[in-house]
């Protein structure tokens, strides 16, 4: 794994720069692009080139299951980016549903004046009016965001860990593969029952709670838990890989989704 100034080349003000540059070409010449926001020590330019992140939003305009396909070439404009200019990158990939919900918003109260005062929209509408915020109110509730955000994050990426970071490639996707099957029980409990004893202890009383969520997914992590040679094979098929990685965080969002559905705000 690169560490920058040790391994890595630390990145200059110009490579910040050529960056952004790169990212919001590639995104501008997307169909119906993502909305980009940066913020931060980069917007205010008091950052410190190799010590400083880029943070940045990036709002896909989907009802909580975000289009995999436009996701991927997302994914693909910022691996080319990173290829050309390597910065350190915090991004937090979103989508408009769940911002204006706000129950699994990544972020909270305090963020709404701090982007209302520093965010910057590079790519797309301004969104900003439209987030709710809130504060978790349930004990699911911050490991499911928390989780939905990292596994969203890893897959946008994944392009760019497979060419330059394999394993952590696979240390991402092993991550999701755990965040999306534990979900299951996370939500289960928040709609009001019992803790369950494992993550796919409920597989058939999932379906009846959310009649419309297909748990084929989760059939097959838990078979790739009780069968290891097959799971490991898999690490060395990355393309085989990315496939059960978008079905992985398009389930954990579905899982989502039937949640916010069944459970509308008051």
């Amino acid at each position: 794994m690169g560490v920058l100034g040790y391994n890595q080349p630390p990145p200059k003000h110009e490579d910040y720069l050529g960056f952004i540059d790169s990212f919001c070409k590639g995104l501008s010449a997307l169909e119906s692009p993502p909305t980009f926001m940066v913020y931060g020590s980069f917007v205010r330019s008091d950052f410190v080139p190799g010590r400083s992140d880029i943070d940045a939003v990036l709002v896909f305009h989907n009802d909580v299951v975000i289009d995999k396909e436009k996701f991927n070439l997302v994914s693909r404009v910022l691996r080319d980016a990173l290829l050309k200019h390597f910065v350190p990158f915090q991004v937090t990939p979103c989508d408009i549903a769940i911002m204006k919900d706000g129950r699994f918003n990544a972020y909270g109260p305090h963020f709404h004046e701090y982007f209302a005062r520093e965010g910057r929209i590079l790519i797309g509408n301004d969104i900003r009016k439209d987030i709710h915020y809130e504060v978790p109110s349930m004990d699911e509730q911050g490991p499911l965001t928390f989780n939905l955000r990292k596994s969203r994050h890893g897959l946008l990426f994944a392009e760019y860990d497979m060419c330059k970071e394999p394993e952590l490639f696979i240390s991402r996707f092993k991550k999701t593969l755990d965040a999306a099957s534990r979900a299951s029980k996370q939500v289960f409990h928040m709609n009001g029952f019992h803790a369950l004893p494992d993550r796919f202890a409920g597989l058939e009383l999932l379906v009846h709670e959310f009649p419309n969520l297909d748990i084929a997914l989760l059939r097959r992590i838990k078979h790739l838990y009780t069968h290891l040679d097959e799971l490991y094979a898999l690490y060395h098929k990355p393309e085989e890989v990315l496939k059960l990685w978008n079905e992985s965080v398009t389930f954990f969002e579905r899982l989502v989704l039937e949640y916010i559905r069944k459970n509308p705000r008051k």
